[in-house]
């Protein structure tokens, strides 16, 4: 399930107004599982990519290093997401029965430290936090979160937050202010000038048939207004930077039903480029850049229903960008989880 459906489910269930149960079941079909999947250190690599790759599947974190995939020794839990975290480090988000928490873990996935505990016992101060991501100077981290309002617990639209990596109890920074029963604002990606860009989702009755659509948005500090850099009819989600800060690549829809693209536009610092398809769906998302920025690595579907698996396209920030190439073949990665990619 692609960040798209993952949010599009949650704004359904906001408007049906089962939050309290139905959101972790949701939140509990995120990754594609099926019995036929293979455990990744069972499995080979189909060609191999330079440096290391992270990599979610089934609860669990995996490293890739050459042709060969290694399990990391995580804690006990539900692993969910993972992204680059300071000094070669990991963040990653493990959820569990109404609440998530965020981890500082080593590359080999042993806990550093605790960065956000949500849990409660007492049920309304559960809170999910999903999507981390270190600021361009390793000060900050951001994060999307969820509270449950007591008085309105089928709410469930996300907003930016960030917190200070030094002292991630502190009081947090809000950085956005979500649409009501849409899913909120997630995927924040910190720009290199101090300032965000995230994906807004939105319900308007003129646009998809008045489901969910999502739109790039970039905002130069907390609270301000934002800047749409695309269109509703773009339907675009997932940013994802280069390392050098100059190009952009994101899934988009464009109007088509049940597929997307992989696009890649220049960025200024303000404002997308004209957009350039590298990939046409089925189900495109995940979008990672390599350490060089040269190459890129994706998950998609190679048919419709099946689990996703990773590609790689070199020179994906070229003007004759080569052609996607699979790189797993029999896994069920975590679509909501995208690859962190080190040198």
């Amino acid at each position: 399930m692609s960040t798209r459906q993952f949010v599009a489910g949650l704004a359904t269930l906001a408007l049906m107004a089962v939050f309290g149960l139905a959101v972790y079941t949701v939140l509990g079909t995120l990754q594609t599982k099926t019995t036929t999947a293979v455990d990744p250190t069972q499995e080979q690599a189909m060609l191999t990519l330079p440096g290391t790759l992270f990599l979610a599947e089934n609860g669990s974190l995996y490293s890739l290093h050459g042709l060969q995939f290694t399990r990391l020794a995580t804690p006990p839990g539900d692993w969910y997401q993972v992204a680059p975290g300071p000094n070669g480090n990991l963040l990653a988000v493990a959820k569990n029965n109404g609440f998530s928490n965020l981890y500082l873990l080593s590359p080999t996935g042993h806990l550093l430290r605790t960065l956000l505990q949500e849990s409660s016992t007492y049920y309304f101060n559960n809170h999910f936090v999903f999507y981390p991501r270190l600021s361009a100077n390793g000060h900050s981290v951001f994060y999307s979160y969820n509270w449950i309002d007591p008085a309105a617990n089928y709410n469930v639209d996300f907003e930016v937050q960030s917190v200070p990596l030094s002292n991630p109890g502190a009081y947090p920074t809000q950085w956005s202010t979500p649409n009501n029963y849409t899913g909120g604002d997630v995927s924040p990606t910190p720009t290199s000038n101090g300032g965000l860009i995230y994906t807004k989702y939105n319900v308007n009755s003129a646009y998809n048939s008045g489901y969910p659509y999502s739109q790039l948005v970039y905002v130069s500090s907390p609270q301000a207004t934002p800047d749409y850099l695309t269109t509703p009819a773009q339907n675009c989600s997932e940013p994802a930077l280069n390392p050098a800060g100059n190009e952009m690549a994101m899934i988009c829809v464009n109007n088509r039903l049940q597929s997307d693209t992989l696009e890649v536009a220049s960025w200024n610092g303000t404002s997308l480029g004209p957009p350039r398809i590298l990939s046409q769906g089925p189900m495109a998302a995940a979008p990672t850049w390599s350490p060089t920025g040269k190459s890129l690595v994706f998950m998609n579907v190679t048919s419709r229903g099946l689990p996703f698996q990773l590609f790689w396209i070199p020179g994906a920030a070229g003007k004759k960008p080569g052609a996607a190439q699979q790189v797993t073949q029999n896994l069920s990665l975590n679509a909501l989880s995208a690859p962190v990619w080190y040198s």
